[in-house]
């Protein structure tokens, strides 16, 4: 499915009725790893699985920022008529997720921050890490060494499948000007302004997102609840599905009025 939002073709999946849940995916991937959660959480929950501009079946029509990416998801919400929504982010989805936050915190009911960051030491390094690895191969090879490399746990052959498919996907140049938001995205001034309830989680075997930053984020977020996914890496959702969906469900359950 697809809706015309902010100037931007944005592709997305949905399911179930009651109260909404904006899944937002990491860089590089798309909708598709959210699958899995999207099916469990949907007899109880509108589930609505997005892709960013220039991701997955999303167009990119115009630079990517992060004001242009938060615009979109907030326009995908207008056009579906969701006033406010449960946010569930993965590393880059989560990065949104917190800017959703700060541009329309009445549009917020929760959030769920899984494996992400506040803000990145020096983000000029994984840029330039990106780039300099972008200039040398193609997004096919990138996605099978990122699908490769991203693992920890045991995610089923067609998550890792999906996964490949989705970053081989991605235009190198989306690619490209995403990671540049995302990795100098900074909401440090947000957290302490948080004021719905916070679902941090990480995969305790992240070797792309150090788990430090999701202690950081369970500290710093007024009444924030921190869960360690054990045997998962940076996408705990694929990695440990079973530990991942039972804390997501437990979370967003106890939020039902």
């Amino acid at each position: 499915m697809h809706v015309e939002a902010a100037g931007e073709r944005i592709a997305y999946d949905e399911a179930g009725a009651g109260e909404a849940v904006l899944f937002l995916h990491s860089l590089g991937a798309s909708k598709v790893i959210w699958s899995e959660q999207v099916a469990r959480c949907s007899p109880q929950f509108r589930c609505i699985a997005a892709d960013t501009p220039g991701h997955g079946e999303s167009s990119r029509r115009r630079p990517i920022d992060a004001a242009a990416i938060v615009a979109c998801q907030l326009a995908l919400l207008d056009a579906l008529g969701v006033q406010r929504a449960h946010v569930v982010g993965v590393s880059m989805g989560g990065c949104w997720a917190m800017e959703i936050w700060r541009r329309a915190p009445g549009r917020v009911l929760s959030l769920t921050l899984c494996d992400t960051f506040a803000a990145l030491a020096d983000p000029e390094r994984p840029i330039r890490e990106r780039e300099q690895r972008l200039a040398a191969t193609s997004m096919d090879e990138f996605a099978r060494e990122y699908a490769a490399a991203v693992f920890r746990g045991t995610p089923a052959p067609a998550a890792r499948r999906g996964l490949e498919e989705a970053v081989a996907q991605c235009d190198k140049e989306a690619y490209l000007q995403t990671a540049r938001a995302c990795y100098r995205s900074n909401t440090e001034d947000v957290l302490a302004t948080i004021t719905v309830p916070v679902l941090v989680v990480t995969g305790e075997l992240d070797d792309r997102v150090d788990p430090e930053h999701s202690r950081h984020l369970a500290q710093c977020i007024p009444g924030a609840l921190l869960s360690v996914v054990p045997a998962a890496g940076h996408l705990p959702q694929l990695d440990n599905a079973a530990a991942f969906n039972a804390a997501l469900e437990t979370f967003l359950q106890a939020r039902l009025r």
